[in-house]
């Protein structure tokens, strides 16, 4: 019994330091270098790929894509993959497995196949003229792509931006809740104090507290990739008038910090959604361009035949 546990911690540390660091940007640079390669080589030598190849190899890709989506919303293929293959191969190549079957290993994967599609692609878009469900084909196609790279940069470069800030909850309904907090916190402690720190917090402060945004959009993402404070940017001019409370000044100033705090929570909420929204619009991409597909290849099979 007292081993199972230090074998277990074993595993998870082999696991960890197997995950091999991808920088995901300088990949697909790398993935698009080789992309322009191929077709130059091709060029060059004159080589001619059909127009089945070159349509079959860019389904294949895209169905290997969609794979992606399916791991990271079900584990069902994965576990029962797993567990063939622990009873036939032996730990050093199960271990293998499982960093395979790990999401960064499926998400590499995914960013590689996802630049080098773009080789077949260019090969078939190059073979002739385009109907009308063709070209709305490839402009979901390049639509497709481009959200993907927009994905991409978002979740290579959100996160070091966020790090700096004084708020940092990862769950939408988790900063909901510290807004309300904030602004109850507020309304207890401006009770029973004088009516000009009152009239003063009404004016200026509870707007802020009790609206559901009272930035922009843009200058939300602005701050975010500057990396600034919002709180005690926007709030810096109300901590300077504290001296007029006089012996309530404390108070006013622990009002202040509640509004800057509420406006890093709205920071911290647009981050969070900014970070999740591209990612519906890339899945409906996805449907649309697989409809599309279909009924590419149903006219195909229907007026030329295989």
């Amino acid at each position: 019994m007292s081993g199972a546990p230090a074998r277990h911690a074993t595993i998870t540390v082999t696991r960890r330091a197997r995950a091999l660091p991808l920088n995901a940007v300088l990949w697909i640079v790398v993935c698009a270098l080789l992309v322009f390669t191929g077709h130059s080589l091709a060029e060059a030598r004159g080589l001619k790929v059909s127009e089945y190849c070159s349509g079959t190899l860019s389904l294949a890709g895209f169905v290997m894509l969609g794979w992606y989506s399916v791991r990271k919303r079900s584990l069902w293929l994965s576990l029962r993959v797993l567990r063939t293959t622990g009873r036939i191969l032996p730990p050093g190549w199960q271990q293998r497995m499982i960093v395979a079957d790990r999401l960064e290993s499926w998400r590499a994967v995914h960013i590689t196949l996802g630049t080098l599609v773009a080789l077949p692609l260019w090969w078939h878009l190059s073979s002739g003229l385009m109907s009308r469900v063709e070209m709305l084909l490839a402009l979901a196609v390049a639509l497709l792509l481009l959200s993907g790279l927009l994905g991409v940069a978002i979740q290579e470069y959100l996160p070091p931006a966020t790090e700096t800030l004084r708020e940092r909850e990862v769950r939408l309904q988790d900063v909901a809740s510290r807004i309300d907090a904030t602004y109850v916190e507020a309304e207890e402690k401006v009770l029973g104090h004088p009516e000009a720190l009152v009239q003063a917090y009404l004016k200026s402060l509870k707007p802020i507290l009790e609206a559901d945004r009272t930035l922009s959009r843009w200058r939300l993402l602005g701050a975010m990739l500057q990396q600034r404070d919002l709180g005690s940017e926007i709030c810096a001019g109300w901590y300077q008038v504290a001296a007029r409370f006089g012996a309530e000044s404390t108070v006013w100033k622990e009002l202040v910090d509640l509004a800057a705090r509420k406006i890093n929570l709205e920071h911290n909420a647009f981050n969070l959604s900014f970070s999740t929204e591209w990612l519906a619009f890339h899945i409906i991409l996805a449907v649309a361009t697989f409809g599309l597909l279909i009924l590419h290849i149903a006219a195909v099979l229907y007026f030329y035949g295989l």
